[in-house]
């Protein structure tokens, strides 16, 4: 059986996160644009990237949403739990700023980034 979405574990830097809302991953380290040449013809180019992991956090408690953590670059360990998939991002940095919502401790804004993308399935 095919499992999409279900629950998820989040380490980075050797800390447990406590995921609050759905992740986005983007696997890709390349990817392709298409332009038009000025006599019509069509040309493709490929543009290199980071893969990404985005997603909200609850805000937890003894965490420093500031520069000392942004600044890390920590291993990411992204479990899908009920898909059977683990997702590994080495020395990720962190990309955006935190958003805090105090009215229910979600942060938002963040997103980490590594060259050193792989997933690996569990089952």
């Amino acid at each position: 059986m095919d499992t999409k979405g279900g629950r998820y574990t989040i380490d980075i830097g050797g800390r447990r996160f406590s995921g609050r809302g759905e992740c986005k991953i983007r696997p890709a380290r390349a990817v392709n644009g298409n332009g038009v040449n000025w006599d019509g013809t069509a040309y493709s180019m490929v543009a290199p990237k980071l893969a990404s992991i985005e997603l909200s956090f609850d805000r937890g408690r003894g965490f420093p949403w500031d520069e000392t953590m942004l600044l890390e670059k920590p291993n990411v360990t992204f479990e899908e739990i009920d898909a059977g998939v683990i997702h590994y991002f080495t020395a990720a940095g962190w990309d955006g700023e935190p958003e805090i919502d105090t009215k229910n401790g979600e942060v938002s804004g963040l997103k980490l980034e590594s060259d050193q993308y792989r997933q690996q399935s569990t089952r």
